[in-house]
């Protein structure tokens, strides 16, 4: 793994303090941020999003998948920010952590979740993604790999 790739991985995440939820009822700055990150994203790029309680959906080609995957994700959330935890190169994969700070309607109590995304490339491209994923299973996946 390259630090380039890492460094590519850490380009997707949002701002600190960004709130995705607001930034993805926005069609037109989420069309134009996809735009900008396409070429990052092999054709055959896939994520799966794990929801608790559910299997894990996947979501298929390109960077449409992960458009797919966030608008299903945050849909059930009102506001949604995260910052990162840490980062582990475990080649041929990134894993991200993070606190994400939630609330399901705009007044409700704010919640944390401790989660991660696994990110996985080939020839400095992004081919896979995993999200939702409880920290201590990609701490697991991570030293399993390294």
């Amino acid at each position: 793994m390259s630090v380039e790739d890492v460094e590519l991985v850490l380009s997707l995440q949002l701002d600190q303090g960004a709130d995705a939820a607001v930034l993805a009822s926005d069609d037109a700055g989420t069309a134009g941020y996809l735009a900008s990150i396409a070429d990052a994203f092999d054709p055959s790029f896939e994520c799966t999003m794990q929801f608790p309680g559910l299997n894990p959906v996947t979501y298929r080609k390109g960077v449409g998948a992960l458009h797919g995957a966030w608008l299903d994700r945050l849909k059930h959330w009102a506001e949604y920010r995260a910052e990162i935890e840490g980062v582990i190169d475990a080649e041929p994969r990134v894993v991200v952590f993070h606190r994400a700070y939630v609330r399901h309607s705009p007044d409700a109590t704010e919640s944390v979740l401790e989660v991660a995304s696994i990110w996985t490339l080939r020839d400095h491209r992004l081919i896979r993604a995993e999200f939702n994923v409880p920290q201590p299973e990609a701490r697991a996946i991570a030293d399993r790999i390294s």
